[in-house]
């Protein structure tokens, strides 16, 4: 018989303060909100530790728009904005540029 804390590890959580970003994506409606989500995880990087996790969604017309939350810590020093923005940017530019799609 197998014990309850077989294969459970520990996993410390951080001390530092998180920064939740949200965004969303205006994609035509055939898209599945897991390929939006599979580009954000593409250029996400580690420094996100929840997401990105699908909040809302809305149609209209022939577009869906996709709203996912990514939850940014580090476990070893407090995260600036410019460095959260910088991945924002990363992954809003990809958004764009690569699938035609609008981020807001």
């Amino acid at each position: 018989m197998r014990s309850i804390q077989e294969g459970n590890k520990f996993k410390p959580w951080s001390l530092f303060p998180f920064i939740a970003r949200d965004i969303a994506v205006w994609v035509p409606e055939e898209i599945k909100s897991e390929n939006v989500a599979e580009i954000i995880k593409e250029d996400m990087g580690d420094i996100v530790i929840r997401g990105p996790e699908l909040f809302d969604e809305f149609k209209k017309g022939d577009q869906i728009s996709y709203a996912f939350r990514l939850v940014f810590q580090s476990y070893d020093r407090t995260l600036t904005d410019q460095e959260v923005n910088d991945i924002m940017t990363k992954i809003t530019n990809k958004i764009k540029e690569k699938n035609g799609w609008q981020a807001r």
